[in-house]
């Protein structure tokens, strides 16, 4: 997974806001997806050989997470707000939102 440096402050912009509720979970998840289109366009333009690779946008909520949860993942667990699933991935965005550590990968 590479690092997306210049995304991550959005995302954890987007994620605070979602757990703020100031945004609902079809908001975080469409401008996820915005996020992810850009990025795939980004790479579409510095490699055209690899038309039938698809590289999605990942998510590693903390610093111990080595692969990252999808945007399908995440709009998955949250269906449900009172599901276990979603109480722990909401925790572990809290964890990795205070100690800075929410980032965004694209592979």
């Amino acid at each position: 997974m590479s690092h997306q440096p210049h995304y991550s402050p959005m995302a954890r912009q987007l994620f605070g806001q979602f757990l703020d509720q100031e945004i609902d979970r079809d908001t975080l998840i469409g401008r996820l997806q915005e996020m992810e289109l850009q990025l795939q366009a980004d790479a579409g333009d510095e490699s055209e050989e690899d038309d039938f690779v698809v590289q999605t946008l990942r998510i590693r909520i903390f610093g111990g997470d080595t692969a990252g949860v999808s945007i399908r993942e995440i709009e998955q667990d949250l269906q449900d707000l009172s599901h276990p699933n979603a109480q722990i991935l909401m925790r572990g965005i809290a964890f990795g939102l205070a100690e800075d550590e929410l980032e965004v990968h694209f592979e």
